[in-house]
């Protein structure tokens, strides 16, 4: 049997499981609270799955080990970037549990006095910032699939975002999280199989690290990539973590706030360990071929020309796991974050039917990230232009909001507004830019600093955090089903007033 045929059904069974698993939700899920949030009933063992699957998508598999073929050891700055980001998300953020929110943005407007142009300037820039993260798992998995089938690109795309769509559309937030405790297993699994086949064949680590340039073998590659390249690639991945819509939405999913916490640790501690294995993926690819056109293509080109046809199968489908479940997660991010925030924004008022406004926002996210992916080129490259635009602001107020009681609306906004400035000013600048890599490190400081001066030049919110979170409740009720349709501006005015008063 070809590899090409092994992949082929390899990848129809696993696609009718998930396909099946989410069938099976949609049939159980009755309420907008089910289709986004599970429920708030997932247990901590299901959240561990979910948690690790998503972090272990497209931008450590394919990015991560791209680098690792171009740095060697740099490669891991991806995966650990992303665990150690997720260990801290639960350790400082997993006590949100508790206030019931729906999205980090509810977060947010609790920190800063329910503030509209705070909230709407956040929630927009989080509703782009997943559509930008569901393109890089549409990217991830085209690349996949070019490499194993010989489709053109632009048609294994396409063909990504389909897969993608329907997998996650049907059953919501539930079906995310039982296929991606299924994906996890597959995905550990898989490449644990990878690793050892990889080790065994090349001597071992000292058998790699004599077929390797001896810069690739210096602590995370700095003596490669450059110590400022490294140190940027991990900080933005750990303030992408930390103002992540899709990884708080998964918390706040949680059964309790210590299921939320522990999930978050156990899950951040496997994306580190992981991080080894994208180190050995990638520096074997080079040592194999050090002349493909693209890094990107590593372990595509390692499944279609040197693993045996059923060690391929397995790869393929532990890649696709760690791929689809980024992207679903992303998706059902995506979904929440119109009904919950941008659809009354538009009308007024929130949908009456909302299960139906996910499921149509659903299909119209994955169409936009479709035809973005059609026109990126590196995932890292992507990833490294994008983030530093839409994370640096956001993390900064989730930061200073969560520990510092005097920040006040005006100085987040200052934040909000100045850091993609910074951040555009940078990469437009190559002089700028050839030093500091990323703009993430001159971003995120000078939006604290703008945050600090203006937050102290201002007066302090005059509404808690308590109160806040009251007011969130009463407007959730119209998604969650257990109130009337209400108009939103009014809503908010009339509490606020009355709060104030």
């Amino acid at each position: 049997m070809t590899t090409q045929s092994a992949i082929l059904i390899a990848l129809i069974i696993y696609a009718c499981l998930m396909l099946s698993v989410s069938i099976y939700w949609m049939k159980k899920v009755k309420i907008a609270t089910d289709y986004l949030l599970g429920g708030r009933e997932l247990s901590f063992w299901i959240l561990t799955g979910t948690i690790t699957a998503t972090g272990i998508g497209t931008g450590v598999i394919i990015g991560g080990s791209g680098l690792a073929y171009q740095h060697g050891w740099a490669g891991c700055a991806y995966p650990i970037g992303l665990g150690f980001g997720t260990i801290l998300t639960g350790l400082i953020f997993a006590k949100m549990r508790r206030y019931k929110f729906m999205t980090i943005v509810e977060e947010v407007s609790a920190y800063y006095a329910g503030n509209r142009a705070v909230v709407e300037f956040s929630y927009i820039v989080m509703f782009v910032s997943n559509l930008c993260w569901l393109t890089v798992q549409i990217m991830g998995g085209a690349a996949v699939l070019s490499a194993v089938t010989d489709l053109p690109i632009s048609i294994c795309t396409i063909l990504s975002g389909f897969i993608t769509a329907t997998i996650s559309i049907p059953g919501g937030l539930k079906s995310v999280v039982y296929t991606d405790f299924l994906q996890a297993i597959i995905l550990l699994g898989g490449f644990g199989f990878l690793t050892e086949t990889i080790l065994n064949n090349s001597g071992g680590i000292a058998g790699l690290r004599n077929a390797v340039p001896h810069e690739y073998f210096s602590f995370l590659g700095v003596s490669s990539l450059g110590q400022w390249a490294v140190i940027s690639l991990i900080l933005t991945l750990i303030l992408s973590v930390i103002s992540d819509p899709t990884r708080r939405q998964t918390m706040f999913s949680a059964s309790g706030e210590n299921s939320a916490k522990k999930s978050m640790i156990i899950a951040g501690t496997l994306e580190v360990i992981f991080s080894v294995v994208i180190g050995i993926v990638g520096m074997y690819a080079y040592k194999l071929n050090m002349h493909l056109s693209s890094p990107d293509q590593c372990v595509p080109w390692l499944i279609a020309n040197v693993l045996p046809p059923w060690v391929a199968a397995v790869v393929v489908v532990s890649i696709a796991s760690g791929i689809f479940s980024a992207a679903n997660g992303a998706a059902i991010s995506t979904g929440t974050f119109f009904v919950r925030h941008i659809y009354p924004l538009i009308t007024g008022h929130y949908a009456k039917q909302p299960l139906v406004a996910i499921r149509s926002t659903l299909a119209l996210a994955f169409v936009i990230s479709t035809a973005i992916a059609l026109r990126a080129e590196s995932i890292v490259g992507f990833i490294i232009k994008f983030l530093p635009l839409t994370i640096s602001g956001l993390s900064v107020i989730i930061l200073f909001g969560r520990f510092w009681k005097r920040g006040t609306w005006q100085g987040a906004l200052a934040a909000l507004i100045v850091t993609p400035i910074v951040s555009l000013v940078i990469l437009l600048l190559p002089h700028i830019t050839g030093f500091w890599e990323n703009p993430i490190i001159p971003a995120t400081i000078v939006g604290a600093v703008a945050f600090i001066i203006v937050s102290l030049a201002t007066p302090q919110n005059k509404l808690d955090f308590e109160d806040i979170v009251e007011r969130l409740h009463l407007e959730r009720k119209a998604i969650e089903g257990t109130g009337k349709q209400v108009v939103i501006p009014k809503l908010m005015k009339d509490f606020l007033e009355e709060k104030i008063n």
